[in-house]
């Protein structure tokens, strides 16, 4: 009874803990990936062919696959050398939207496009990086 009890705590405990706040969604190509991190939304790609932005400011790791964008302000351009890619992640399928932390995006088969209420934004896909 007592090795069931522990048994029981352990895999209580062990067991990861997936947090609301954490929403997430990947687009049906399997390149594009998104999460909310710290009221922004976080995109990543894992394959691109377009010419990396400019290398942020101090970043002394990898650029060009990471962009996050909040309610306000611009795109920016993430300096990260982790990843939000998440193959378990809800799809988004084309045609879909999606709302969330002052946010809109728009799954399509040419890509993500995602805008917040300033107007500020970003199009992203494996051959196309737009930020405006």
């Amino acid at each position: 009874m007592r090795w069931l009890i522990a048994a029981a705590t352990l895999t209580l405990f062990s067991a990861p803990v997936v947090a609301s706040a954490q929403e997430g969604f990947q687009l049906p190509s399997g390149n594009v990936f998104c999460e909310v991190e710290e009221n922004a939304l976080r995109c990543d790609l894992v394959d691109y062919s377009f010419a990396k932005p400019a290398q942020p400011q101090g970043c002394d790791t990898d650029w060009g696959h990471a962009y996050s964008i909040g309610a306000r302000g611009s795109t920016r351009v993430l300096c990260a050398g982790d990843t939000v890619v998440n193959r378990g992640a809800r799809r988004l399928n084309y045609g879909q939207r999606w709302d969330g932390v002052g946010v809109t995006c728009h799954a399509e088969r040419t890509g993500l496009r995602c805008i917040n209420a300033e107007g500020h934004g970003f199009e992203l896909s494996r051959r196309r990086l737009n930020l405006y």
